[in-house]
């Protein structure tokens, strides 16, 4: 063997450290890795860091959900788009019209009945050129109770800068009698707000999370004693609809826009100056109107989780449709993510703890990760629940990642891999331990069931490997040795003792856990022991070699124990002075000098 090359001495200089540590801690990393991630997580989640990745995955399944549930039939969209504005410009001028044309509109409405009429429109100035105009279309709103109008709410810091009282808005609801009647806010309120009653005056302002997303609509705002409610929530209250205790609703979007009914601003108010309204009457009596524009050059656009150009419209629609109907979204406590964590990495931990098979393990973890992301996913396609699982998802992952690989970097150490272990450098000397185990008898599950003791038991050493099928790829070698595993240990010669107290500890422990399951008799163990070595020329490998086919030699042989050790092993435990034989192994069969 040769010495190691200059690339290996200087990623040593990381790796060995480590390895060293892996040999210190065992398997006892695992339940501190848990620990640390576990804490990680509930740092995250308290202290609303998952965020982030709660977004990515709510837009991630809104945008590929695969059963939408429909708009309601009842919303309708009055259109401002562009080819309204182009249409009417000839006789109307630019957008803003003169407010005649609104007040037309209603009047027009009206005659049909419908359940309310919302205007996603902020008519905060006065007209100057068209005073008339302003009266009239002031008039038609005080005639017409079922007319709702917004309010936009400005920049909290410019409160005290205000002379809007809070008191003199329409629907503001003290939160004490002690409120105070001076307070004021900043916001743009319509030129006819003295006209105005009860819910018909709401907050429009859209508040997007930290990533310009609009993913919920608040239902009020408190400020200074005053409670003011959104302009949806006072359209649903108003109709006799119930409102959630929470200030925001996460948003169950009806799909892209356009998803509600639409109907052009110009065709319709054409109809209507025509007298042909009443061939649209059905489609407007008892429906919620709201006038608004997706028209791009108004520059009322959003980016939501299902598109980068949403209609401010259409958002608005949405939050009365769910308001309505009560099928916004509806987040489990954070509590129970944390539960679900902690039960996913403690399974997680003690599948690495145990050294579960790695078959079982992968399978473990990839049934985790698909049970967290189906959940979720189809949570969100048939329910009004929001399933945030990206904090158990996440966990897993990290927790998988590190604990996989200090796994491997445990077992390279031990199997004296050149990154991890100087064990098998050119004039090391080596001290091996080799337990060979062959499973007897017809029963396979009885079989499974040993060795899966077996496996179990020797992750908790703190020397020992477990060795892989050396023959997997060859069908007929893998057949002959298909019922017989291999357990080594590799260690410098002054840790000996520690080795063979581990090993001892290893099957002290199998064997008690085998006599409880009456398993004795499915398993047969040979105790083996060889030293090397290791020398350039290669002859170190045939001493191991030997000892191996030694091993396997004599597990073939039948035996009336079912554990066995060679004359070397004997002779090795005994070097050892003072150690000694539990009797539930020296019952077992230990020292036993020779097979009959």
């Amino acid at each position: 063997m040769r010495n190691p090359s200059l690339l290996v001495r200087l990623a040593r200089v990381v790796l060995l450290p480590f390895a060293l540590l892996s040999e210190r801690l065992g398997n006892r990393f695992y339940i501190g890795l848990a620990i640390v991630v576990i804490a990680v997580a509930l740092y995250s989640v308290s202290g609303g860091h998952a965020g982030g990745m709660k977004h990515q995955a709510y837009d991630l399944i809104m945008k590929n959900r695969f059963r939408l549930p429909p708009a309601d039939p009842d919303l309708v969209l009055i259109d401002i788009d562009e080819a309204s504005m182009a249409a009417m410009a000839p006789e109307y001028g630019r957008w803003p019209w003169p407010r005649s044309v609104m007040a037309e509109l209603v009047e027009g409405l009206e005659r049909h009945k419908p359940a309310a009429i919302v205007f996603d429109i902020a008519f905060s100035d006065l007209d100057v050129d068209h005073p008339e105009a302003d009266r009239y279309f002031r008039d038609v709103i005080a005639e017409h109770p079922q007319t709702f109008s917004a309010m936009i709410r400005l920049n909290p810091d410019n409160d005290r800068l205000s002379e809007l009282k809070l008191s003199r808005l329409p629907g503001a609801v003290p939160l004490s009698p002690n409120a105070p009647q001076d307070a004021t806010v900043a916001a743009v309120v319509p030129y006819f707000l003295d006209v105005l009653n009860d819910r018909r005056l709401g907050t429009n302002t859209l508040y997007t999370d930290d990533d310009g997303i609009a993913r919920k609509y608040h239902v009020y705002r408190d400020a200074y004693g005053w409670r003011l409610f959104s302009l949806p929530a006072n359209v649903v209250a108003a109709l006799g609809g119930e409102l959630p205790e929470r200030s925001d609703i996460l948003l169950n979007w009806r799909g892209r826009p356009l998803s509600y009914k639409t109907v052009s601003f110009y065709t319709l108010y054409t109809d209507l100056q025509k007298q042909q309204g009443a061939a649209a009457s059905s489609d407007f009596t008892g429906k919620i109107i709201v006038i608004g524009s997706t028209a791009p050059s108004l520059f009322d656009i959003k980016p939501t989780p299902v598109s980068q150009t949403h209609p401010g419209v259409e958002i608005l629609l949405t939050a009365i449709d769910n308001l309505k109907n009560g099928d916004y979204l509806t987040e489990l406590p954070q509590g129970i993510y944390l539960l679900i964590t902690i039960i996913a990495l403690v399974a997680l931990a003690i599948a690495f703890l145990y050294n579960v098979d790695p078959v079982w393990l992968y399978t473990l973890f990839t049934m985790m990760q698909t049970a967290f992301l189906g959940v979720a996913y189809l949570f969100l396609n048939y329910s009004t629940w929001f399933v945030d699982l990206t904090v158990p998802f996440t966990a897993a992952v990290a927790y998988f990642f590190f604990a996989r690989f200090y796994y491997r970097a445990m077992l390279w150490r031990r199997n004296g891999h050149p990154l991890f272990s100087a064990a098998l450098d050119p004039g090391k000397t080596c001290q091996s331990l080799l337990v060979t185990c062959r499973f007897t008898g017809t029963d396979t599950a009885a079989q499974r069931r040993a060795a899966n003791v077996l496996q179990r038991e020797a992750g908790l050493t703190h020397y020992g490997v477990v060795a892989a099928r050396p023959f997997a790829a060859a069908p007929l070698l893998n057949n002959l040795h298909a019922d017989t595993m291999l357990f080594y240990w590799l260690v410098e010669p002054a840790q000996t003792r520690a080795a063979l107290i581990d090993l001892q500890r290893m099957l002290l422990r199998s064997f008690s856990k085998l006599q409880a399951q009456g398993l004795t008799t499915a398993a047969q163990l040979v105790l083996h022991g060889f030293h090397f070595t290791v020398d350039t020329d290669g002859r170190w490998r045939q001493t191991g070699k030997a000892a191996v086919v030694q091993g396997l030699a004599l597990s073939t042989q039948s035996s009336r124990h079912p554990l066995t050790t060679t004359p070397e092993f004997a002779e090795l435990w005994a070097s050892c002075g003072d150690l000694s034989v539990p009797e539930l192994l020296q019952n077992a069969g230990w020292c036993t000098p020779t097979l009959g």
